[in-house]
Parts: structure tokens; C-alpha cells; sequence
């Protein structure tokens, strides 16, 4: 009895230990003496974006790799034996400080504890109990998760791996960024995320849009205005948003909108780093980044004389063109289940796609981008699947082009190919195999290229695997 009891009171005391755990503001992970996950409490499943029932007996460098965050500074650090301090950044999860400790200093054989501080939170909180206004809402790390996750994505493509890359070195080498794109495909969120990479987790980020500012409040609004400059103004004056991103990031969305009156004040600004409030004769200096973005043809408005040239190449050092979602098909898969999981963190019951929604939703060609495919699934989240509740862009894919894109095609070849022989190598039957995969895909879609972009591939990798079958008089295109 007495034994029992005693199990009881330590599996009570374990629970309240747990939970006490769970409850604080940081994340905590404890990890054996062979690195394996032991536990990892609620806030630290939060922040790293993994489910903390699978993580117990883990290894920490496929922990590591599940995760947003970039832990190789972490990772040496536990290879050399060593506590210390790091800062890690990653998407959607923010700017993190991690602390990693032994668990008994004088025992080098014993398990090593990690501490994750959230810094936007750490911050939030010590504005409040100074009693300093909080400036923007606090996004938790639950409603964070619903920005995108590059660190994921840019795994998955090549191509936007190299793009971030590109924006990451133009920042930290100084130089301006302007990404370009169609509307929709997530331009303010390449902004922010080239913002955390470089910034600290209190800088500013301002995010302007150009084309919603009144053309009449433009310049008041960019560069503030000193007290009695116009008729209406404060009597106190006011900053101007330039000012606002002061040692951070200003970010000008649809940059192709701001008048051509402005351009040359906006010009000199980014010549000189000195603006000039409207009424004023104080110049003031402004220590900001800037990044634009735009789904107008720059050079063409130059053309015509709607947008100045030296603006261009003052905004445009590094160009960041992004491609719309139908010619980035090896993320759809990614982007569904990202934004099904955030759905149904709202929902008391959660629902799923069947293989037929599923397979629409990846034949689909998205002119609205990124921003479309959040539209469509928060619709099919509340009208359902019915045949007559489907938006009638999706009931109109083709059924010949529901296979293409995603394992479908791969399921079709398995159906209607003959089975592969068993006297070839591994690499003759793959070979093969991916042959047949892309010939259904040429066959549905009409052309190479748009199969290749249907199958996430460069067209250069359709050409050298159909090159020995191919009709020698037949065209790529």
C-alpha cells in the first residue's frame, strides 16, 4: 500500500511539475546525455512549430531538422560541450534567444537543458510593466505559424531558396531590395522575412502602401508635417512614416503608384538619408532600410514617363522577381496542408480534403496566387465539399488534368503502364519509371514546358530525360 501510495503522490507531483512547465513564457527542452529529446514543454513546441507528443526520445538533429529555426550555432555548441547563448531567427517563429545549459555543471556525463525566449514577447512584457505603450498588437506564436514557413519552403524549392538568399546578402550588404511579382504572391511577407533576417526583434517594420494613400496625403503621410503647416494640421505636427521605421525597415508596397509629383523628394531622400517635414526648415536625418515591391513594369513606366528612372535604379540595386504559384507547383502540397492546419485550430471539428478536392485544388492554375489559395480553403472550410458548394473555379478543372502535378500522375502510370522488367538495374527501372511520369504529364498538359512546371522541374530536366524517345521532327512546344 505504502509503495503504491508513493507511486501515486510522484505521478501527482510528476503532473504538477509538467504543468507547471507547460505554463511558463519561455520553452524549455531537456535532452539525455546521447542528445535525445526527454521532453519539451508546450511553449517550446509552440515556438519551433513541432508537436511535443512526438518529440520525447527524438534525436536532436532530426529535432533540428523539423523545425523552422536555423540550429547549427546550438548544435556546435553541444559537439565542443559548451553552455552559451545564441539568437536564432527563422519564419514564421521570430527572433528566439536561446540559452543552452548542462544540467549539472560538475558532471560532464549529464543531459543538457535549452531555454527559448521569445523576444517580441520578452519585449511586449517589459513595456507593460514599465508602463510604456505597446506601439502593434503582440502576434503570438500560435498566430505567427500562419505566416509562412520559408524555412520549409525554401527546402522544397530550389528556386526560392536562391531568391531569399539573394535578398538576404543585398540587406546585410546594405543594398535595396524590390520584389517583383503578381499580386498575391506573398511580396509583404518576403519583406518581413528580410526584415527579421537582418533586424533585431524590436526594430520597426513599416509597411506602406502606396497605392491607399489619398494622393493629396501622400507627402504628409511619408514625411510628416511640423505644427500649423496647413490648414487641419495637429498642432502638435506629426512624424511621418519614414520617421516611424527609424533603425528598421521601411517597407513601400506598390511602389509604382507613389505620384510623380513626390518622386524626387522620395529621390533625394534615399540619395541622402535627410528628410524635411512639410512647414519645416529643420532637415532631419532618417537611419532605415528600405525595401520595395511592385506588380508593374518599372521600366515600362519609366518609358512612358510615369515613374522616373532614377528612382528605379535607386530602389532596384537587387531585384527579387517572384514567380506566381502555377509555375511554383512543389510548394501547392506544402501550402494546403500549412493553411488546412491553421483552419482547423479554429475549428471544433476538423475537417480534411478528399483525394478528389485534394487533386483540383493542385491542378488548379491560381491567377490570385498565394492569397486565392487562402481564399479558396477558408470557403471549402465552411460551404463543404458538396458537388453544388465548390467554387465553380475548381468544379471547372478538367478531369484530364486532375492527375497532373502531384502523385496522381504517378498513380495513373501505375495503372495503365505494363509493370517494369526485372532484369534492369535500380537506376535503368527509375530512369524509366520517371520517364513514364513525365510523358503522362506531357501528354495531359500539351507542351514540355508547361509539364515541367506542372511536375516542379526545370524544362531543361524534360528535354535531357525525353531526348532518346522523342520524335526527332516534333517540336518542344
Amino acid at each position: 500500500m505504502g509503495g503504491q501510495a508513493m507511486t501515486r503522490s510522484d505521478m501527482s507531483h510528476g503532473a504538477i511539475l509538467a504543468a507547471a512547465l507547460d505554463a511558463l513564457a519561455d520553452g524549455l527542452i531537456l535532452l539525455d546525455p546521447s542528445h535525445r529529446v526527454v521532453f519539451c514543454t508546450r511553449e517550446a513546441g509552440a515556438m519551433t512549430g513541432v508537436e511535443t507528443q512526438q518529440t520525447q526520445g527524438m534525436p536532436f538533429d532530426r529535432f533540428c531538422r523539423e523545425t523552422a529555426l536555423n540550429w547549427t550555432p546550438v548544435e556546435e555548441m553541444l559537439e565542443a560541450g559548451r553552455n552559451g547563448n545564441v539568437i536564432l531567427r527563422g519564419d514564421p517563429v521570430g527572433t528566439v534567444l536561446v540559452s543552452l545549459r548542462r544540467v549539472d555543471p560538475a558532471d560532464a556525463t549529464s543531459g543538457y537543458l535549452i531555454q527559448l525566449r521569445d523576444l517580441a514577447v520578452f519585449d511586449y512584457v517589459r513595456r507593460q510593466a514599465e508602463g510604456r505603450r505597446q506601439t502593434a498588437p503582440l502576434a503570438g506564436a500560435t498566430e505567427r505559424r500562419l505566416r509562412p514557413d520559408f524555412a520549409r519552403q525554401r527546402n522544397i524549392s530550389a528556386w526560392l531558396d536562391r531568391m531569399l538568399s539573394r535578398g538576404e546578402r543585398a540587406l546585410l550588404q546594405g543594398a535595396r531590395v524590390i520584389i517583383t511579382g503578381e499580386s498575391g504572391v506573398g511580396k509583404t511577407e518576403i519583406a518581413r522575412h528580410l526584415h527579421s533576417f537582418v533586424a533585431n526583434a524590436t526594430d520597426p517594420f513599416i509597411a506602406v502602401n502606396c497605392a491607399a494613400i489619398p494622393e493629396s496625403l501622400f507627402e504628409s503621410e511619408l514625411f510628416g508635417y511640423e505644427k500649423g503647416a496647413f490648414t487641419g494640421a495637429s498642432t502638435e505636427g506629426k512624424k511621418g512614416l519614414i520617421e516611424a521605421a527609424e533603425g528598421g525597415t521601411l517597407f513601400l508596397d506598390e511602389i509604382g503608384e507613389i505620384p510623380l509629383t513626390l518622386q524626387a523628394k522620395l529621390l533625394s531622400f534615399l540619395e541622402d538619408g535627410v528628410i524635411t517635414r512639410i512647414g519645416g526648415t529643420q532637415p532631419r536625418r532618417a537611419n532605415v532600410r528600405v525595401i520595395s515591391a511592385t506588380n508593374r513594369d518599372l521600366l515600362a513606366m519609366a518609358e512612358s514617363r510615369e515613374f522616373r528612372l532614377d528612382l528605379y535604379y535607386r530602389l532596384a540595386v537587387v531585384n527579387m522577381p517572384m514567380r506566381p504559384l502555377r509555375e511554383m507547383p512543389e510548394i501547392l502540397d506544402h501550402l494546403i496542408d500549412r493553411f488546412l492546419g491553421a483552419i482547423n485550430k479554429r475549428r471544433s471539428v476538423p475537417f480534411g480534403l478528399s483525394d478528389d478536392l485534394r487533386a483540383r485544388m493542385l491542378a488548379y492554375h491560381y491567377p490570385g496566387n498565394i492569397r486565392e489559395l487562402w481564399n479558396l480553403m477558408q470557403q471549402i472550410s465552411v460551404l463543404g465539399e458538396d458537388e453544388d458548394e465548390l467554387p465553380r473555379r475548381l468544379r471547372a478543372v478538367p478531369d484530364a488534368a486532375l492527375a497532373a502535378g502531384h502523385p496522381a500522375v504517378r498513380g495513373k502510370v501505375a495503372e495503365t503502364a505494363e509493370p517494369l522488367r526485372g532484369d534492369k538495374t535500380l537506376r535503368e527501372a527509375v530512369a524509366e519509371y520517371e520517364l513514364r511520369i513525365i510523358q503522362e504529364a506531357i501528354r495531359i498538359h500539351g507542351s514540355k514546358r508547361k509539364a515541367a512546371a506542372a511536375l516542379g522541374v526545370d524544362i531543361g530536366t524534360v528535354s535531357r530525360k525525353t531526348k532518346k524517345t522523342e520524335d526527332p521532327n516534333r517540336g518542344d512546344y
